[in-house]
């Protein structure tokens, strides 16, 4: 009998859309990864853009619960998406009883926690390029681009908008959680990350990968270690 690949749904970092994990789709093997598009994001860049996490959340596990098939599935998430993947995956378990295999929270503090040091989005531009360039994922032709900066930054801050949104009520998850994390990450050490243990029932594993915050799209092994499993 021919075996249908597991699906791993990913969510993007602020700043990013599901284009930066597309080159993940094109190499077919044991793990599908399906890469998630927001509204006003991407390939959906035509929608209203929506700034409140809370408002798209109950049709994106919808979706996910119809893609998915019934089989068994992953949700796996990078900076803000580790966290949007936390809440998908608790208001699946509430709203169809259905548990996915794992969540993958790749370089972000536990639901929880607030990081101090993160940009808010009311904060002026010049304190986000701060943001961007801390970050160390911008080419600084970019960034000393004014004109081109135009465009950006207001794109970029929408998404922190929609990271505020991600508000801690109490929420746990009857699900295992995989936590990923670089080793020149200062914002999320193993310490940091550690917290993820206090929201879900089924515990935690912790990975360290060499790289910086973006090891997750710099990493030249990260996706292999997906394909072939935790």
């Amino acid at each position: 009998m021919l075996m249908m690949p597991q699906k791993i749904f990913c969510f993007h970092h602020a700043g990013g859309n599901a284009g930066v994990y597309r080159k993940w789709t094109l190499n077919k093997g044991e793990k599908n990864f399906v890469c998630v598009e927001l509204p006003g994001k991407g390939t959906r860049r035509r929608e209203p853009f929506v700034n409140d996490f809370s408002e798209i959340l109950p049709t994106l596990a919808e979706n996910i619960v119809k893609v998915a098939l019934n089989k068994k599935f992953t949700l796996f998430g990078h900076s803000m998406g580790a966290a949007m993947a936390f809440y998908v995956a608790n208001y699946i378990e509430k709203q169809f009883n259905i548990h996915p295999d794992k969540i993958i929270a790749a370089g972000r503090q536990a639901p929880q926690d607030e990081d101090p040091s993160e940009f808010k989005s009311y904060m002026n531009d010049d304190a986000l390029i701060a943001e961007l360039k801390k970050y160390n994922a911008t080419p600084p032709e970019i960034l000393e681009n004014k004109e081109l900066l135009q465009f950006i930054l207001p794109e970029v801050r929408k998404d922190y908008k929609l990271n505020e949104s991600l508000i801690y009520h109490g929420e746990h998850v009857d699900t295992p959680i995989y936590l990923h994390a670089g080793t020149m990450d200062i914002g999320a050490t193993r310490e940091i990350m550690s917290h993820w243990s206090y929201v879900t029932t089924q515990g935690t594993k912790f990975t360290e990968f060499n790289g910086d915050h973006f090891f997750v799209l710099k990493s030249s092994n990260y996706q292999d270690f997906l394909t072939k499993g935790i």
